[in-house]
């Protein structure tokens, strides 16, 4: 992945670490500056917030060291799971969003990019912007869709305050960003792209409470037959 995720942190205005246990990766990761750990519980800091990229058979072990070392949140990168429709996939996912309920771990995904979030530098790909914030919040359930607005909205002069790809969305679903963004004094509009929220009315719920307050926009995929075969396989 070419260090994807460490070059795109490189700019966060908190501290960075990296957890990778492969002799042959580490000399790449110190070169970034950036100091790395065989195991998360190693870290000799709190953390805030992981993101994990790892096979999702190992994925377990990872959320487990999250809760044991108090993480806050976890975006898990990992894809494979339910939106396979695979007994394994969908079994483990559904362990996943057990052990983070149970410890209290916001879980973000899995199958997404995670938070983004340009005053801290907190980005999903190194070439996002990051510095100035704007006014707009996007909540994205595809990772392509919420990195190419922030990109292409810059462009144009529409800056993201904070954005979000949460994929499957086992744990938080689409009412729960929706509810935050509601809540956030830096987002005054909030965009959407929604394949399909788990619970309809809590989504609507959190929609009426938002639009008593902000404008929202929201995109729904899958309309057309192309649309609805795309997203069958894509998200969970």
């Amino acid at each position: 992945m070419g260090y994807l995720w460490l070059n795109a942190l490189k700019d966060f205005a908190g501290k960075v670490y990296s957890v990778q246990i492969s002799e042959d990766e580490i000399p790449g990761i110190e070169a970034l500056g950036i100091p790395n750990y065989m195991s998360l519980l190693d870290i000799p800091d709190e953390v805030d917030y992981v993101v994990c990229a790892v096979g999702r058979a190992i994925s377990p072990r990872i959320v487990a060291d999250c809760a044991r070392k108090g993480a806050t949140a976890v975006t898990l990168f990992t894809s494979g799971f339910a939106e396979t429709e695979e007994e394994e996939g969908v079994r483990l996912q559904r362990e996943l969003g057990d052990m983070a309920r149970k410890a209290g771990l916001l879980l973000i995904g899995p199958n997404c990019m995670g938070i983004y979030n340009p005053s801290l530098g907190l980005r999903q790909s190194s070439e996002q912007p990051w510095g100035e914030a704007g006014n707009v919040g996007l909540i994205s359930q595809s990772g392509t869709h919420c990195i190419n607005f922030s990109f292409l909205g810059h462009v144009h002069g529409i800056k993201c305050s904070k954005a979000v790809s949460y994929g499957n969305a086992e744990v938080l679903d689409v009412d729960d960003y929706l509810d935050y963004m509601t809540q956030d004094p830096q987002t005054e509009v909030i965009g959407m792209y929604v394949e399909g929220p788990r619970d309809g009315r809590r989504f609507f719920d959190a929609l009426r409470r938002a639009t008593r307050l902000k404008p929202v926009v929201v995109w729904k995929g899958g309309q057309t037959e192309a649309g609805a075969r795309a997203i069958y396989s894509h998200t969970a």
